[in-house]
């Protein structure tokens, strides 16, 4: 069991000179078991809060987040990490970074190389095992720390904007790849970005966000939209030109733009299916 559960989860930080300032008002969000699903919205609406209370680097003020039917009261194993910078160990080699989890979490030592040699195939980085991060570009860099997290077989995998410093083309291609690696390997999937043709392009379900506080305006499912239009076997290029796509862009853009305001007082964001 990987779901992850939102109930009623409010986030309020102290202000310096003394009250609060409510970040997010009572999130209600379920995301199935290996589902993929992308948070969008503008800067200060909270997605990356959201994510870091189901890693359990951050807590509600009221309400609860549950992962497989568990409180969240902290980190777990079963859930891994990956930010918009790499977080690599400089001083370390491709292989050593992979399976640094795994050494602290005393896996014994063929099992450990037998689980990397897996996840650098997985990731395209053969060739690349004894190299050290600064040998490596931004989209090399950015695999490693993906197979770092996949190696630990994760229930869940809970993504910051992972793609936030590539370059236009690299992050195209990553697109691809987690496209691959979601569909081969699955697992239940936060993704968070600012990028609503990303977004659009990877998830089963796009969650839009309104700030002001921080509040769901509606939940958009792309899988009809995928299946019926055979994305999967078009390249990306092909995906955004067309008309399913553009309109689902539009329609994103449509709602981020006339509800990037504060929240209505009293009533519930929309819903959609």
């Amino acid at each position: 069991m990987s779901e992850i559960i939102f109930e009623g989860v409010t986030r309020r930080f102290p202000l310096p000179k003394g009250g609060d300032f409510l970040a997010i008002d009572r999130i209600d969000l379920r995301i199935e078991e290996r589902e993929f699903v992308a948070i969008v919205g503008p800067s200060g609406c909270g997605k990356t809060t959201l994510m870091r209370m189901a890693a359990g680097l951050d807590f509600p003020s009221d309400g609860r987040v549950l992962v497989g039917g568990k409180e969240v009261r902290g980190p777990g194993p079963e859930r891994a990490v990956v930010f918009q910078q790499f977080a690599l160990l400089p001083w370390k080699t491709v292989r050593q970074n992979i399976g640094f989890g795994l050494m602290c979490k005393g896996t014994p030592k063929a099992e450990a190389e037998a689980a990397i040699a897996r996840n650098v195939e997985l990731m395209g980085l053969t060739g690349h095992e004894d190299s050290f991060p600064h040998q490596l570009s931004g989209g090399m860099q950015q695999r490693v720390a993906i197979a770092r997290a996949y190696v630990m077989q994760p229930a869940a995998l809970l993504m910051d904007e992972p793609f936030g410093a590539l370059d236009a083309q690299t992050r195209i291609v990553m697109q691809e790849e987690l496209v691959r690696l979601a569909r081969r390997n699955p697992r239940t999937v936060i993704f968070i970005t600012h990028a609503v043709d990303e977004a659009i392009y990877l998830a089963d379900r796009v969650v839009v966000m309104g700030r002001k506080p921080g509040h769901i305006i509606e939940t958009i499912d792309i899988r009809p939209l995928r299946d019926g239009g055979g994305w999967e076997a078009m390249p990306i290029e092909e995906v955004m030109d067309t008309p399913d796509f553009t309109h689902m862009r539009s329609r994103i853009w449509k709602l981020l733009k006339a509800r990037d305001q504060e929240k209505p007082t009293g009533q519930s964001p929309a819903r959609a299916g």
